[in-house]
Order: structure tokens, then sequence, then C-alpha cells
């Protein structure tokens, strides 16, 4: 389907979010985040990679202009709430083997990216290092075979020279980061001529996506009949573990016999992540100044482990980070839909509950329900984020909507406007309990059904409902009474209300622009052609490279006329993109997907 916008209607979206709600920087008081007016922020966003590894890729095979595709899906995330973007860097396609920034097609991508991101309202939370290898360069190794050397590759970042572990602890790898982060962050962008570090709207950078901090077990040679797999290959090996052993023992060396060594390899450990913490934290400093905050990855569970809480004292970090995957410890996983999720959500926050919690606000930089394509599990986590007072809470992933149909990538983890619809109001409508309900939050949690103030979350049916002075959500067909008409300013939805009703099985979306008028937009008949998650055709925890010439696609968007009708207003005309009237008939019009205003009474 394609989305085009009229003058008409980019005027109307550029007046309702040129201005973001939050002013820059950000900073911190008794654990809460706040805005340099001294409002308590709340940004709801997704994980988003149009200009790196796979998304970036696929684009390229399909034909697709990734600018134009970013334009698609920021004007999506303006219909889904979205307000912040996080992204790891793959700086292995942006570098050189010394951490030297490499101009080429993926920073221009995200130079684009990162100009839209501005304009158009939405804050950015970047960590600079991911580590994990790329489809890069799977392809290019691929297709050079016998012939590839390291220097065949212009961008063969330096990180395929170090373990995970290694970020932190190596001097070599510590260095080529500084040389890579002073050349990030001085980088101009291509498109209003400004360095990286004085965008406004980048209001957290994390050093590295899920480091390895030091491990006692690290300090033992590795047994010869090692076999390195899947679970372990990130970690040093070799003549790099060796490095990090000798390193102990010289610290071990210093330290009086009378210390057992697990006070010891404690105190060398601080040393260790003190340097790293010191070298790197300075040079984000240097560049983007107390006008960020300063984030770092605590655990996989949201509890601060107490020596780390140590650490991140001292380093002075401002938030810590977390992600939240449902069920807990399962990342990798064949479709879920028929789960029921809702005790596993709570599972997840009843232990952060018998934990103290760490002395910095904790932000989360992913979250999904896994290998779900419904709305409900996404729903209750941001509930949840809500009575927890999480302010900062970012999706994973969203998958961009020109390779959506393949679900390429990670492809437990798949969110699309138009091809997950009921997840994607699921998000949409939590990202309004997210924003709107907090510590005192009323939450009911009986079996299979979650409710609070005017809110329904239950696992049959996928039901997720929301109404508010200005708001109303819901996943599903229902009869709920509307909110007061005078108010009423955004509706999102599918099937049937007493506001609106649709012949499709699509989402759509209202908003009032004026007196008398409101913006539709409303999405495709949708089918799922196969399991998105593939069932176990890739291996656990591989670069899920789907080549999308290749491959069959999963999901399928009807592009056939919706009969769309009003219930709640009385619909008087109605014009497409292009200004073109449209029949209006028994107060209904028979539209293709697309965007309509709506004059009413």
């Amino acid at each position: 389907m394609k989305y085009w916008l009229s003058t008409l209607f980019l005027l109307v979206a550029t007046a309702l979010f040129a201005d973001a709600p939050y002013k820059t920087p950000f900073h911190v008081e008794k654990r809460t985040i706040l805005d340099a007016e001294n409002r308590e922020v709340r940004l709801w966003g997704v994980n988003y990679y149009a200009p790196f590894n796979h998304n970036f890729f696929n684009m390229e095979e399909l034909g697709v202009l990734h600018e134009q595709a970013i334009d698609r899906d920021l004007a999506h995330f303006k219909l889904l709430g979205v307000n912040m973007i996080r992204m790891h860097l793959y700086e292995r396609e942006i570098t050189d083997p010394v951490g030297n920034l490499v101009e080429n097609r993926n920073l221009e991508v995200f130079d684009y990216l990162v100009d839209r991101c501005e304009k158009e309202g939405i804050f950015l939370m970047i960590s600079p290092i991911t580590w994990w290898n790329t489809i890069a360069n799977m392809k290019v190794q691929d297709e050079q075979y016998s012939y590839w050397h390291v220097s065949s590759q212009r961008a063969f970042g330096f990180t395929n020279f170090h373990s995970i572990d290694a970020m932190i602890w190596d001097q070599d790898a510590i260095d080529a980061q500084v040389r890579y982060m002073e050349g990030l962050f001085q980088h101009k962008n291509r498109y209003s001529g400004k360095p990286l570090c004085q965008y406004r709207n980048i209001v957290a950078v994390e050093l590295c996506n899920e480091p390895i901090y030091p491990r006692w077990d690290f300090t033992f040679p590795e047994p010869p009949d090692l076999v390195i797999n899947q679970t372990n290959a990130s970690f040093s090996h070799g003549a790099e573990r060796q490095k990090f052993i000798d390193l102990w023992k010289k610290f071990r060396a210093k330290t009086p016999a009378d210390i057992d060594d697990s006070r010891c390899f404690k105190e060398f450990s601080a040393q260790v992540m003190d340097n790293y913490f010191t070298t790197l934290r300075k040079v984000v400093d240097r560049n983007f100044g107390r006008n960020i905050l300063n984030t770092q990855f605590c655990s996989y569970n949201g509890v601060m482990p107490a020596d780390l809480q140590e650490a991140f004292d001292r380093a002075k970090v401002d938030v810590a980070s977390a992600p939240t995957y449902c069920p807990e410890g399962v990342f990798d996983a064949v479709n879920n839909d028929g789960l029921e999720f809702l005790p596993h959500v709570r599972h997840y926050f009843d232990r952060l509950d018998r934990f103290p919690a760490g002395k910095q606000p904790l932000v989360i930089y992913e979250f999904d329900a896994v290998g779900t394509t419904v709305g409900y599990p996404i729903a209750a986590i941001a509930a949840q984020y809500a009575r927890h007072h999480i302010q900062i809470a970012n999706h994973f992933t969203y998958t961009p909507y020109d390779v959506a149909a393949w679900n390429p990538g990670w492809l437990v983890h798949f969110m699309n406007i138009a091809h997950t619809p009921a997840k994607a109001l699921g998000f949409a409508i939590g990202g309004e309990i997210f924003r709107r309900f907090g510590p005192g939050m009323k939450l009911e949690m009986l079996p299979g059904k979650w409710g609070g103030d005017n809110w329904e979350i239950e696992h049959k049916g996928d039901r997720v409902l929301l109404k508010t002075n200005d708001f109303f959500g819901y996943t599903v067909a229902n009869d709920w009474e509307l909110p007061e008409m005078k108010t009423l300013r955004r509706v999102a939805g599918r099937f049937s209300s007493r506001f609106a009703e649709s012949d499709g099985n699509g989402a759509y979306f209202l908003e009032k622009i004026g007196e008398n008028q409101w913006k539709l937009d409303i999405f495709p008949e949708h089918k799922l052609l196969a399991d998105p998650t593939r069932g176990r055709t890739y291996r656990y925890m591989a670069n899920r490279y789907v080549n999308c010439q290749k491959e069959p696609p999963v999901s399928q968007l009807r592009n056939q006329r919706i009969n769309f009708r009003l219930k709640a207003l009385t619909l008087r005309s109605c014009t497409d993109s292009e200004g073109k009237a449209v029949e209006v008939k028994e107060n209904g019009v028979v539209i293709v997907p697309g965007s309509y205003i709506l004059n009413v009474e």
C-alpha cells in the first residue's frame, strides 16, 4: 500500500508534532527523570534499525530508498504515539579495524534519521556500540569467498577483533572505542551540517549494548577440549583470554596474600570498570557536556548487583538500563500467540518488588512479548511500567513497513502498524496507559484479565481497551460507552465501537484537527501467510538473515476497498489525500486504505 500525504496532510502533521512536549536537557532528581522545565518525563518508544544490519540490506534487496522508508515509518510512529527511538549503532558497519569512522551509505541513512527525528520531535537514545556481528560481514565474505581479506571491506569494524568482555578491560579495545566515539560525536550530519553531539533530541547515551562486566570464571584457563558455540562464542578465548588472566595475576601479585581471592577480584573488577567508565565518559562529556543522560546497562532482569551499583555511583551514571522479555529467559521461541502472558508479566515485576531498587532510575532499552503478534501482553507490560515508575521504555523491535511482509531480522520480535495490527494497537494503547498513570494507579490483576480506571487488558480475545477524556482505544469490537465527545480528540481501533466501524481487520486512527473535522488513517486488510517466527528454521541466537528476494513473505496486505462508517458523528463529506471528494452514503464511505479528511457535524 502506498501512503501518500498531500501538502494539507503534511501541514497538519507538522502543526501537531513539530513542538516536542519536553524541553531538553533532561536531568535526574530523587530517582526521577525531569526535563529542563522540571516536568516528569514519559517517553514511549521503539528500537528501529533502517540504517543498519538486516533492515538496511533488506531494503536494498527490494530496491527501496531508505530515506523514503524512514519517512513512511516516522509517519506511522506518530499514529502509534512514539516519541522516542532507541538504537544501538552497528559500529562494525561504520568503522575500520582501529576505530576510525568510515563515511558510507549506512552513516548517510543514519544522518537522515537523526535529522528527521529532530524535526519531528522524536527523542533518541543511542548506544554507539552493538558489538554483535553483522549481515554485512556475512554477505561480503560469502560473495568474496576465498578472496576475502580484512582490507577488502572499507568498514570492517574494530569490534571484529575483540570479544564482548574485552571491550571493558582491554586497553586496545578501549582506545579504539575512544577513537570511534570522538569521530562519531563530532561527525557532521550531511543534512544539517551539525555534529551529532549538537542534536538536542539525543537525550541518552549508553556506552555499549549489553556489555559483559568482569567475571571470576574468566580468570581461569579454558579447558583444551572446550567447544566454542553460540553460547560462549562472544567471550574472550585463547590469547585474548590469557591477556585477561595476566592482568588479573599482575593485580593479584600486588595485593597482600591475606586478602582472599574473592575480595581481591572485587577490587580488581572495580579498577577495571572505573578505567572503562572514566575513559569513555570523558569522551561523552567532552562532546555532549551535561546535555544527555549518562546511561549504563545493569542486568537482564532489572535488578541492580551491589558491586555494579558501587561502580555506577563512582562513574556518576544517571540512569540504569535493562530489558523486559516475557516469558522470562525465552528470547528465541516459536509463535506464542496462544500463550497466557499475564502471569509471566506479573512474575517479572513481582521479582523487581522483592529486590531493593537501585539508586538510579531504571529505563528500558528493549522489551517485548516474545514470538507474538497479539497486543494485550504489550499493554500489560506498559501498565506495569507505569506502576513501577519507569519513565522511558522502548519496544524491540519495530519492523520497517517496506520489509515487514517478510519479517526479516529478529524473527521473534515482529511489530508493524500494518502487518501486526493487534500488536501495534496494543502498543499504542499501552503507551497511553504508560503516560497517563503512575505508581498509585489502580491495577486489578485477576486470572486472565487486568483492569484499572477505564482500561481493560484481557488474554481471551486479545482485548485492550482504554478511554480517557481525550482518547479512546480498542483492539477488538466492543460496546463501551464513549468518552465525552466535546473533549475526545483521538481514536485508535479495529472493527466496531460506538464511535466507528470498519469491515476490515486493519487498524484505523482518527484525530480531531478542527471544530468539525477529523483526519482518518486506515490500514489494509491483513493476513498471515505463515508463522512469522518461521518455527525452528533458524538457529538459536543466529543472525537471521532473510533474503527477501529468495524467501516468500509471511504476511500479506490486501489493498481492497473497506466499508468505514462513523457512528457517533454525522459524516457530511470526505476527501482523500489528493483533495478528491469521496461519496458518502449512510454515514459511511467505501475507501481504499490511506488517509482522509472527514467533515462532520
